[in-house]
């Protein structure tokens, strides 16, 4: 997808010359939904915290509200590695994807 580790996300998420979703970030967005739609505690509740760029990890919404805001307000700045939805053992100097867990627990609001 990216050079680098989830470049996307340092992008503008709007095509200037068209005034649609870049399709990187769009892309990205499907990425992210997957892995924090796999969580069990996810697909129980129909919820999860919310990383739009307004909520800020500190919302818990019902998932297609989440889709609703990651489209129309963009990621939290610098909310690279997803470790409120299911990444951990990250090393920042690996070139390997995050892993994902199920075991964080209900971090709700």
């Amino acid at each position: 997808m990216s050079r680098y580790f989830r470049s996307w996300m340092d992008e503008p998420m709007m095509n200037p010359e068209s005034n649609t979703l870049n399709e990187e970030y769009a892309r990205g967005i499907v990425e992210f939904m997957q892995v924090a739609g796999n969580q069990q505690r996810v697909q129980k509740s129909g919820k999860l915290i919310c990383p739009c760029s307004i909520c800020q990890n500190s919302r818990n919404v019902r998932v297609e509200i989440v889709w609703h805001h990651l489209y129309s307000n963009g990621f939290t700045p610098g909310y690279k590695i997803w470790y409120l939805h299911g990444e951990r053992n990250y090393d920042y100097g690996s070139t390997s994807e995050p892993t994902v867990s199920d075991s964080l627990g209900d971090r709700t609001k």
